[in-house]
């Protein structure tokens, strides 16, 4: 028994060793990361952690941030606070800067998910993370932030810990800290939120781009009523209180006066350019210096607020539109996003832009079209696939430059169908536009893409047809600086060749005439060289998308106009209006001191002429071979895809046939000519009829004949040169005629 009981007392003391090994070893390994990690009260309690973001100039066009916008808690009002402590850390009051039960129960969900999903981070760990950590999900980072919220807990209030945390979490749509959150969706400072924004934004923090308001209302507004649900269970709000907030919707403002579009594109450029997420590039303090012009951002900024804003007046609508001014070096120098969607990567249907880029630049390349070629506008039917115009007319024959220019659909679903799919995705590819398989049919003709294409990427596409062929990405950023103003990074021009310079000239000299007569004709007024295309995307309900796009040898700039909500635009709204008078008005600021060079002529393309005859009665582009001015036609033409010169017969073929009732003369003639018909006897010489005008055979009678033993008929030029004669005698053919008459009376009468 004794024996026994030792074996116990020796089992139990082993094990209380080792509790006791593990408990000291525990505790110096706690006692080791505690004093390894120093928390940086400067870098945590600094105001001044943001990115700066200056214009070409050098002027601080800084985007909201933290040492911008800092709000104390004594501000805001307690439905604030609870808020974001009910969503994000109900036991906030109640702990030490960590809460084991949370972070027990994550870890379960992790090792049995084998994901690091949860995080159990308190607010007092998100300070710590968004301050001094980075977001790399490891096991040691997290030890890190824990031990680090320990000792901040230590130092700081409750109060203070929640007001730093405040004005450094980021909100989405570049808004770090809920002052830039509450300007930037609700033009109001934090302290005006009401209640139901105050549980939209503490909703928002989880996951800013899906529960945005701007790109996922639906989810934002669930999360929102989640927040006043944790709220009325933490009874914080009366179920009143929880059943209002409910039913409400949010409200998101749009403010031109502070747009702040150019320097949110910027902070997402530069946060690609050096591998960093937002809040890593915001707490390192760079400097961006951008290619923004101020007074162009402002005129641009201008001219959609009075455009849009009289749009929305007159009909009674909600718009989105995004205008953006490059040079043609990529250079973005202004860039107004007006909408309470975030338009950072749209993409949305070309329409009709896509036209110059996926048939006609890839046909003239391919020498199957020139701006003169002829196209039969006319029904047509492609297994099922039936376009129309847009003004439901067929126009019958058109040259490709009036096509183009009025934007006409048939003739481009025709080029398509003779320049072949493939070719149109290669030259789009080239021009940075990718598409689907599945974007391989005829319909890519008419700008139908499934995933739509991104307005930047548009843009830079136009911008290689303004630059003869060479392609550039469009770019905001000039050069980024860190805190001890070494240069990080530095813009340079680089440009690929993607089209030919033959090819474009031809797309950009069509335009110009789309911008003077067709689609875009509101840009006439200006006296410069411009070239245009308008675009009208719709759906069988309506219009979704309004696009002009207008370029010279100097700026490139797209407008696009739509209304994300509502998907239908009203019925009033055209392509060629909103959208072309917005860039017409850019075009008036950026050309008020001087007008742009014409689009250089490559030296194989030059200007020929054609036979107008030829083209109309064979549809074929042909050289003159006369010189009669109103029958000849001048276009631009690559050298190697001019017009032929097509054989001239220049035989009038003469014939002249007799029967009882009198003459038959008949000639084949050309409509540059003039023509002379004269009847000579020896009594007399007569002038029938004289043809000009005209083309093809001409007929004519002549009874006045059996009284004459002999005719001559003849033809004269209009000059008077005999060009083609002929004799017949009609008193020998009445004698004959009448013999045959009798003889074959005799024949009958015998029979």
């Amino acid at each position: 028994m004794a024996s026994k009981y030792s074996k116990f007392n020796k089992v139990l003391l082993t094990i209380s060793i080792m509790i006791s090994v593990l408990f000291v070893s525990i505790i110096g390994i706690v006692t080791f990361l505690y004093n390894k990690y120093d928390l940086n009260i400067d870098k945590l309690t600094s105001l001044n952690n943001g990115v700066k973001v200056y214009s070409a100039t050098g002027n601080d066009n800084t985007l909201y941030n933290t040492n911008r916008s800092i709000v104390s808690i004594e501000e805001l009002p307690d439905y604030v606070l609870d808020a974001f402590i009910a969503i994000e850390d109900k036991n906030f009051y109640n702990h030490n800067g960590y809460d084991l039960k949370r972070i027990i129960k994550s870890s379960f969900v992790n090792l049995t998910t084998q994901s690091k999903s949860q995080g159990a981070s308190t607010i007092s760990q998100q300070l710590i993370k968004n301050a001094l950590l980075s977001n790399e999900k490891t096991y040691s980072r997290k030890i890190q932030e824990i031990i680090l919220s320990i000792k901040m807990e230590k130092i700081f209030s409750k109060q203070e810990i929640l007001e730093m945390y405040l004005n450094t979490i980021y909100f989405g749509s570049n808004a770090y800290g809920i002052e830039n959150a509450s300007k930037i969706y609700f033009n109001k400072s934090a302290k005006d939120l009401t209640i139901n924004e105050a549980c939209c934004l503490a909703g928002l923090i989880k996951s800013p781009a899906y529960y945005s308001p701007k790109t996922h209302y639906e989810n934002s507004l669930e999360r929102k009523n989640l927040v006043a649900a944790r709220m009325l269970k933490t009874k914080k709000i009366t179920s009143g209180e929880f059943h209002e907030i409910k039913n409400m919707n949010i409200t998101i403002s749009k403010d031109y006066e502070n747009d702040a579009s150019y320097e949110k594109e910027a902070i997402f450029e530069a946060c690609r350019l050096l591998n960093l997420n937002e809040r890593e590039l915001i707490n390192k303090k760079y400097e961006i210096v951008t290619f923004k012009q101020d007074d162009l951002q402002k005129h641009v900024t201008a001219s959609n607020k009075q455009i849009i804003n009289s749009t929305e007046q007159n009909t009674n609508s909600t718009l989105d539109s995004l205008s953006i001014v490059a040079n043609n070096n990529g250079h973005v120098l202004a860039y107004c996003a007006n909408s309470n969607y975030n338009l950072h990567n749209l993409s949305r249907q070309p329409a009709s832009t896509l036209k110059p880029l996926a048939v006609y630049l890839p046909c003239f390349e391919h020498n199957i079209l020139s701006p003169a070629s002829v196209i039969l506008d006319e029904e047509i039917n492609y297994n099922g696939f039936s376009p129309k115009n847009a003004d439901s007319v067929y126009h019958g024959y058109v040259s490709t430059r009036e096509a183009l220019s009025h934007s006409l659909n048939i003739p481009a679903v025709k080029a398509l169908d003779y320049l072949g799919v493939k070719k149109a995705k290669e030259t789009l590819t080239n021009l940075g536009i990718n598409i689907s398989n599945s974007d391989l049919n005829l319909s890519l003709s008419l700008g139908a893409i499934k995933n739509g294409v991104n307005l930047l990427k548009l843009t830079s596409a136009y911008m290689a047809l303004a630059n003869q062929g060479y392609y550039a990405d469009l770019c905001f950023v000039n050069k980024i600086l860190d805190e001890q103003g070494t240069i990080v990074y530095s813009h340079e021009n680089f440009k690929t060749q993607v089209a030919s310079a033959e090819g474009c000239f031809l797309v950009n000299d069509i335009l110009k005439d789309c911008a003077k007569t067709g689609t875009a004709k509101r840009l006439s007024s200006l006296t410069l060289p411009i070239a245009s295309k308008t675009g009208t995307a719709s759906i069988s309900s309506g219009n979704t998308d309004l696009y002009n796009i207008a370029y010279t040898t100097e700026h490139t700039m797209l407008t696009w106009i739509a209304d994300i909500n509502n998907s239908t635009l009203p019925s009033k709204m055209l392509s060629s209006s909103q959208p072309t008078d917005i860039n017409k008005l850019i075009c008036e600021k950026l050309y008020e001191n001087h007008s742009p060079a014409d689009f250089k002529i490559p030296k194989n393309v030059g200007k020929c002429a054609y036979d107008l005859i030829t083209l109309e009665e064979k549809h074929i582009l042909a050289k003159p071979n006369h010189n009669i001015e109103r029958y000849i036609a001048y276009d631009y033409f690559k050298t190697d895809n001019s017009p032929i010169y097509v054989e001239n017969n220049s035989e009038i073929n003469f014939d002249v046939t007799i029967d009882k009732t009198g003459v038959v003369l008949s000639f084949n003639a050309e409509r540059y000519k003039k023509y002379n018909i004269y009847k000579s006897t020896t009594q007399s010489k007569e002038l029938l009829d004289k043809i000009s005008e005209k083309s093809g055979t001409i007929i004519l009678k002549d009874n006045n004949v059996f009284t004459y033993n002999n005719i001559d008929y003849y033809i004269t030029d209009e000059y008077e040169n005999v060009i083609a004669e002929t004799r017949i005698k009609p008193q020998d053919f009445l004698i004959n005629f009448f013999n045959n008459e009798i003889t074959s009376s005799k024949k009958k009468w015998l029979v």
